[in-house]
């Protein structure tokens, strides 16, 4: 790992206790991970009851950005079942790495094949990482798209980078979580002072 990377790791810490509100705190975890990883795409979901919900979704490639303003991608949420890889790395608590969509047998991925039918891309290296808290709850999952080389050839994600993003993820779920509940405790007050009014 260069100094350059150890930097930016470090810098994604700081960034992360530091934002408060929640829109731009999932839109600076996904970039932050993104630049981290060196990857294309990727998505930010947040638990949901049974579902995985999207809320920030990035693609470079293809310059489309969505949910960072507090609107949710209109896209279906992603059941809890263990042919979504996503939805595996949550129930499993693990981070799931497949090198190549297209020749993996482990998961269904005929979301990404009809995705990319649909706009062009082409989806190959996939990594996804679950978002936990200190109580080991998952919060949620991020899952990265296309690992690119300096020439901007899709490679698959480095092993090293696994512990780098899962303990960046972590930070991310209690950042999520402490920031959740300070929104609770100022809806709470914000009731408090209508009843008293």
């Amino acid at each position: 790992m260069t100094q350059e990377e150890i930097r930016k790791i470090l810098n994604v810490g700081v960034m992360l206790s530091s934002e408060r509100d929640f829109n731009k705190l999932l839109e600076q975890i996904l970039s932050s991970v993104m630049e981290l990883a060196h990857c294309d795409a990727g998505t930010l979901y947040l638990l949901d009851g049974d579902v995985l919900r999207f809320r920030i979704l990035r693609n470079h490639t293809l310059h489309t950005f969505s949910g960072g303003d507090g609107t949710l991608p209109d896209l279906p949420p992603v059941p809890l079942s263990p042919e979504n890889m996503c939805a595996r790395a949550l129930l499993e608590n693990r981070t799931i790495h497949v090198e190549d969509v297209t020749k993996s047998r482990d998961y269904d991925f005929s979301g990404a094949a009809r995705y990319d039918a649909m706009t062009g891309y082409h989806t190959r290296s996939m990594l996804a990482v679950p978002m936990r808290n200190r109580s080991g709850v998952t919060l949620g999952v991020l899952q990265l798209i296309n690992a690119m080389d300096e020439e901007r050839r899709i490679r698959p994600f480095s092993a090293e980078m696994n512990l780098v993003l899962e303990s960046v993820a972590s930070q991310a779920a209690i950042t999520i979580q402490n920031v959740r509940y300070i929104r609770e405790i100022q809806e709470l007050f914000r009731s408090f002072v209508r009843a008293m009014s």
